[in-house]
């Protein structure tokens, strides 16, 4: 499955909504690979079992399944998610992008790829709820971004 979308930052025609610097974002996307129990839903808990500035491998404990995952960090672009294949999880890839087409004219760019698991059978209703939750996922990351941003942490 391969998967992307799109979610707006800074929106130019909207002042009443304050702008996010490029660092803030990228500061936020990086807390949310740090600390992905702030982020995402059903992290019961996790461990970061190494860590280097721009590197970084988890074991997350969702329920009843354990994902391990390698994430690099490209200052100010990109971070890069690879999840370990296992009998239970799929090899898969996330990259986030921060992209501006203009100066203050943030997006950032969430691309989605995993291979399919054995057996797996009628995948496509299973493939679209995936993407609905991962649009949603990335709609709130941004959101919790902006939240932690209006509070000076970043």
């Amino acid at each position: 499955m391969a998967f992307e979308h799109i979610v707006q930052v800074n929106d130019l025609t909207r002042p009443e909504l304050p702008a996010l610097t490029r660092f803030q974002i990228w500061e936020g996307l990086v807390l949310r690979a740090r600390r992905p129990d702030k982020f995402l839903v059903g992290v019961d808990d996790y461990e970061i079992l190494e860590q280097q500035p721009a590197y970084l491998k988890r074991c997350l404990q969702l329920p009843g399944l354990q994902v391990i995952d390698e994430v690099r960090f490209f200052p100010e672009t990109r971070v890069e998610y690879r999840t370990q294949p296992t009998e239970t999880v799929a090899a898969a890839t996330l990259v986030m992008d921060i992209e501006e087409p203009e100066p203050e004219s943030i997006f950032v760019r969430f691309r989605y790829h995993s291979a399919s698991i054995e057996n797996a059978g009628d995948t496509m209703a299973y493939d679209q709820f995936l993407h609905q939750a991962y649009v949603a996922t990335d709609i709130e990351t941004i959101q919790i971004i902006r939240e932690l941003a209006g509070t000076g942490v970043f």
